[in-house]
């Protein structure tokens, strides 16, 4: 059977998957992944994205509804925090490659408590990432999320997907955790070990 052409499948699994598969001209098929990641957002983000007429009623809603942490936010007046915000969202950021918009929208992005709808784009959290690293200095939250938004620096996993964040784990990647010879000690260890892996925590015992 003939495979499907990209124009013939808008399924983005499907289209991702044709990395795996050569063209007729023997190249690998780069095209079908990025109108994979296309597809993604057509058919799936920008439907399941909770939609805000402006910064302010998007930031208020999030604080009110103990999304975002509101100490991140007090550190900056208003006006800044439209500039930073537009400043972000002035870089019209593409994601290069579907699993890499996959990967963000499943791990990173901020969404409502039945974990059905989006609360965030990219955007939004590398703002948060900045805002709550800068602890209130405005030059150095600019500059971060200028590193981070054009690719040149990456935060940490625990990081980025926490940073600002009401309900969240830890902003460090790597902890030790010391296990004494008796059976108390083992079992918080592997207590501690499961509550800290399950929020993107590395870990190492002594």
């Amino acid at each position: 059977m003939k495979n499907k052409t990209i124009e013939e499948s808008l399924d983005y699994h499907a289209l991702n998957a044709m990395l795996n598969l050569l063209s007729e001209q023997g190249d690998i098929q780069f095209s079908a992944d990025k109108e994979a990641a296309r597809q993604f957002f057509l058919q799936h983000v920008n439907q399941n994205t909770v939609f805000f007429h402006n910064l302010k009623e998007k930031l208020d809603y999030l604080v009110s509804h103990n999304y975002y942490e509101v100490e991140v936010l007090s550190q900056y007046d208003s006006q800044f925090l439209d500039e930073i915000w537009d400043r972000a969202y002035k870089v019209k950021f593409r994601f290069r490659t579907f699993l890499g918009a996959y990967k963000f929208f499943t791990s990173y992005a901020l969404k409502t408590r039945d974990g059905k709808r989006y609360l965030e784009r990219f955007e939004d959290r590398v703002v948060m990432t900045a805002l709550t690293l800068a602890r209130g200095d405005k030059g150095f939250a600019i500059d971060l999320m200028e590193e981070v938004i054009y690719q040149r620096f990456q935060p940490a996993t625990p990081t980025f997907t926490n940073a600002g964040k009401r309900s969240r784990g830890e902003l460090i990647s790597c902890f030790l955790l010391r296990i004494e010879d008796n059976m108390e000690s083992i079992g918080r260890a592997i207590n501690s070990s499961l509550q800290l892996s399950r929020r993107g925590g590395g870990l190492h015992f002594c």
